[in-house]
């Protein structure tokens, strides 16, 4: 053993000692002796600590990892470990490991060592593989070339990511770094002053009976406490929610899962029957939840029948009690009785789609990360509690637990992780002085130094990073790369006089394209990023489009304690300000559609141009696309495919958009470019007598359908110059009814009236619309014109 790797000794041990994680990093350009230097720091490992369980991760794409793969095996010999290659580091989460040798050679991902970073025990170690610095910094990664998008080149690619990683390590407490080629430490190995930590006594409740056994599967007092939260749910009275919030690795989902089992269990004893729904993004997402739901049924003295789909299990059966896994949006669908809903990972989730699980069932337990790889935020924990403890005759019980599972608290690896990463990134705080600021309108548009801000401003970036992870995105560290690193992004702020940031925008360069890649855009090709262009030149054949530049707003956040005082759309203004300065043609932004946020962008004049033909199958919303033209070129081009888009969209309402709320498809019909051609009614003469005959005389609804739909095509395509609008209720109806052909009452039902009320509607509606587009040439009197003083109370 060299000399070197015995001075890892009272390193390594400190870490046992403390149940905490160590990390060594290995530099150096012969890859040999880097990856056999990794086979003397893991048998030191071993020697001092008997734990055995590890991973090896690499890019096997790469014939310089398979090689230092195959001198790392030969230098193990007979002792086992996982080669495993970084896409598969999804499997890892659940597990337990005692240490992961990293390859840092050809890849630097975040999620991937975010996902790691959370699955070795305490006591174990990582050690990272990696070339000398100046090396690694010109190099370009696996994850940095899916960073390129035409017309951008390689050189373009931007290296703060590395150079911040490599800076955290030199800063960070438990990790010590050699270097192989001068045969000397750069960063020595500094045991951490930490307390030896011992196996704390769990309090569990004084219980009879099999139950107790599902207790001690608990590891802490934290997973007590909520198992025993939860179990009570079934005593409350009326509308029950439950919010358990985590940090990664504190074994939340593995209490929400043995909860499940005493519930059901419970549930039967008193009914017979108990049925259980667990809904999260995917089944990968709930299976440690459904897991340990299982290991407690077993406990509990029940036979489990597992279901699974590719290796998931997404159905647990045993004598009356049924626990199945839904996809969120089929969810919503759902008509059978339930008892209990559990949404795990739910800040995963777009806010409509909780609002509406937790409107349809009276018993659900939500459980979320704050802090993890996935970056959900506390934003969830804050803002949804908040909506939940507003509504009325509703009880919210809610635990945030800290005590981590597979290693103590403070452990110097998980702040490491978390620094660097930012994902317990937080919002600036804001007072009293700042909110008078915000009311005198003292805010500066900034565009921010990049070099600053990703590399010395640490206070600044984590204010503006910690708004998108306060707001309701799903950020990962990915985002984070993708921000520092990739050449067609970039990022705008609205700040404070006094610096704090109070709105976050980041964005991506789309277009400039050259004539090669649009001819080959034409024949079918996607350019990496371009998402708007690819649209324009797919869906709606304006190849040139496609040479206009443009900026697509990847995200926009405002401070939550700061919102709706119209921060978002002056931060808008002063974008598109600069984007003209700039010369860019236009700006754009594509997101899940629901009301609140169309509403949005259709009041800062942004035009849709493309909804997705299929819901997200998780959030149950369609992508939409909108953009808001800058050039006279891109006003032409912009104008004629957002005409286009309607004419589609109104012609798809009872096809593959039956299911759109009205209210998001009326904002979309009504958000049109303001030079458009009136479009005629052209009614045949059959057409024309019948709609006549069902507006003023005995003529049925189903009769005539074909005359209406052009009636309210040609009312919908000139919606903003007939010179006035129809109520609009009855404009949300005429779509329910007409235009995605609902029945009386489901039509009806949407929209919150009477069947009859509807029918009349319609009738009036019609009158007003034949006058409008033919005048009064029926010699109908006034009065039957004019919706009746009974159908304008109604509508």
């Amino acid at each position: 053993m060299s000399e070197w790797v015995k001075d890892l000794e009272d390193f390594i041990r400190s870490g046992v000692k403390a149940n905490h994680r160590r990390i060594v990093v290995l530099v150096g350009s012969n890859d040999d002796a880097v990856a056999e230097s990794a086979v003397e720091v893991v048998k030191l490992f071993l020697n001092l600590t008997n734990m055995n369980n590890g991973v090896y991760l690499y890019q096997p794409e790469y014939g310089d990892a398979r090689r230092r793969l195959k001198v790392f095996m030969d230098g193990m010999g007979s002792i086992k470990f996982k080669p495993m290659p970084f896409k598969d580091t999804k499997l890892l989460l659940g597990q337990t490991l005692d240490y992961a040798v990293v390859d840092l050679f050809n890849d630097l991902k975040p999620n991937d060592i975010g996902r790691v970073g959370s699955v070795v025990r305490g006591g174990g170690i990582y050690v990272f593989l990696m070339p000398p610095v100046d090396k690694w910094l010109r190099s370009i990664t696996k994850f940095q070339l899916k960073l390129i998008t035409p017309p951008h080149k390689p050189e373009e690619v931007r290296q703060y990511l590395k150079f911040r990683f490599w800076e955290s390590l030199m800063k960070g407490e438990g990790i010590s770094i050699y270097d192989i080629d001068g045969s000397s430490f750069i960063k020595p190995p500094q045991p951490v002053n930490t307390l030896e930590v011992g196996q704390a006594q769990l309090s569990i409740p004084n219980i009879k009976g099999k139950a107790i056994e599902v207790y001690k599967l608990a590891k802490t007092q934290d997973q007590v406490n909520v198992i025993s939260m939860l179990e009570g749910m079934i005593n409350e009275k009326g509308k029950v929610n439950a919010v358990i919030i985590a940090d990664r690795g504190r074994g939340k989902s593995a209490a929400v899962g043995l909860a499940v089992s005493l519930i059901g269990h419970r549930l039967r004893r008193r009914r017979g029957v108990a049925r259980i729904v667990v809904t999260a993004e995917s089944p990968d997402n709930a299976e440690t939840l459904m897991e340990f739901a299982r290991r407690g049924f077993e406990e509990l003295g029940y036979d489990v029948e597992v279901s699974r789909t590719g290796g998931s299990i997404v159905g647990l059966s045993t004598r009356g009690v049924y626990v199945d896994y839904y996809k969120p949006y089929p969810l919503m669908s759902l008509q059978r009785p339930i008892d209990l809903v559990v949404v795990d990972e739910a800040a995963m989730m777009p806010l409509p789609v909780l609002y509406g699980i937790h409107n349809k069932f009276n018993r659900v337990i939500y459980s979320t990360t704050i802090h993890g790889y996935e970056g959900a935020g506390r934003g969830f924990s804050v803002r949804f509690l908040k909506y939940l403890k507003s509504r009325r005759s509703i009880r919210v019980l809610e635990y945030e637990m800290t005590e981590p599972i597979r290693y103590a608290k403070d452990d110097p690896i998980e702040k490491w992780l978390f620094k660097t990463f930012l994902l317990d990134a937080e919002p600036a705080h804001v007072n009293d002085d700042d909110l008078k600021l915000i009311n005198e309108g003292r805010v500066k548009y900034i565009e921010p130094n990049i070099d600053e801000l990703f590399l010395k401003d640490e206070e600044t970036l984590r204010q503006f990073f910690g708004i998108y992870v306060q707001a309701h995105y799903r950020n990962e560290p990915d985002d984070l790369g993708m921000m520092m690193d990739a050449p067609h992004h970039t990022v705008r702020a609205l700040t404070l006089e006094n610096g704090k940031v109070v709105v976050s925008i980041e964005l991506a360069e789309e277009g400039g394209l050259d004539d090669d890649t649009i001819n080959n855009m034409v024949l079918g090709f996607k350019p990496p990023g371009n998402i708007i262009p690819d649209r324009m030149v797919k869906y709606w054949k304006i190849p040139d489009f496609a040479k206009l530049r443009g900026w697509r707003i990847v995200r926009i956040a405002t401070h939550p304690e700061l919102q709706d005082k119209g921060l978002g759309s002056r931060a808008l203004g002063m974008l598109e300000n600069e984007a003209r300065v700039r010369g860019l043609d236009w700006i754009g932004v594509g997101f899940g559609v629901n009301a609140q946020l169309l509403k949005f962008w259709v009041k800062n004049g942004y035009l849709p141009i493309h909804i997705s033909p299929e819901r997200n199958p998780v959030s149950g919303e369609y992508s939409v696309l909108m953009i808001k033209p800058i050039s006279n070129t891109a006003k032409e081009a912009v104008y004629y495919a957002n005409r286009e888009f309607r004419i589609r969209l109104l012609s798809s309402l009872s096809g593959p958009y039956v299911g759109l709320e009205p209210d998001v498809a009326l904002m979309l019909l009504a958000s049109n470019e303001p030079a458009a051609p009136l479009q005629e009614l052209n009614l045949t003469k059959g057409q024309f007598n019948r709609l006549v005959a069902y507006a003023w005389g005995p003529m049925t609804y189903e009769n005539t359908v074909d005359a209406l739909i052009e009636l309210f095509k040609a009312y919908f395509m000139r919606i903003s110059k007939v010179g006035f609008r129809i109520p609009e209720i009855m404009e949300k109806g005429i779509i329910a009814k007409v235009f995605q052909s609902k029945t009386w009452s489901a039509a009806a039902r949407e929209l919150g009236v009477k069947p009859t009320v509807l029918m009349l509607g319609l009738r009036a509606i019609s009158r007003v619309l034949l006058v409008y587009f033919y005048g009064n040439s029926f010699n109908i009197p006034v009065f039957m014109i004019q919706p009746s003083k009974r159908q304008k109370q109604a509508y």
